[in-house]
């Protein structure tokens, strides 16, 4: 990430946070029904099958406290602003940020921001397919980069464990 983009993400108040992140995931999202959750539930699904796969214990991002809810939007904010796949999009919204007289946010809508800007994110890095059968849903990751393998799902699944606050310590590449 730039220092300038860097700088910006750090001044943002969180509810600015927040409206980049609905804003960028609305770019670089999909809402393709067989590739994206239906709801929060699918979504937080998702994830635990992401970790999971790629051997971090499944952290439910809406049963974080509202203060860790933050730090996670706003260290997800800035992961995707460094992201050479996201950069493009997170420049143009940082550069001008939204911004919104609302004084809080709430906890649910902080949770489903989180949980719609980490999809969306994660779309740009594996192709998820999402099968649904008998009220039962079914993710495939499936690796959108030729030369890539179980490790970017295993540094994928640390990156969003370490950005909900788990996982091994330390950036991994994710180029």
């Amino acid at each position: 990430m730039t220092t300038s983009a860097a700088h910006t993400v750090g001044l943002l108040s969180d509810r600015s946070v927040l409206l980049s992140l609905q804003e960028i995931a609305e770019d670089i999202g999909t809402a393709d029904t067989g590739r994206a959750p239906l709801d929060m539930d699918e979504a937080e699904s998702l994830l635990a099958a992401l970790l999971t796969a790629g051997g971090q214990p499944p952290v439910a991002v809406s049963g974080l406290p509202e203060e860790r809810l933050l730090s996670v939007a706003r260290g997800l904010l800035a992961r995707i602003a460094a992201d050479p796949d996201t950069a493009g999009p997170a420049g143009v919204v940082l550069a001008d940020p939204p911004a919104d007289e609302q004084m809080s946010v709430e906890s649910a809508v902080t949770a489903a921001v989180v949980l719609g800007s980490l999809v969306a994110w994660l779309q740009t890095k594996v192709d998820i397919r999402i099968k649904r059968k008998e009220g039962k849903s079914e993710f495939e990751f499936r690796l959108s980069k030729p030369s890539a393998s179980t490790p970017l799902l295993r540094e994928l699944s640390e990156a969003v464990a370490r950005l909900l606050g788990g996982g091994p310590p330390g950036p991994p590449p994710l180029a």
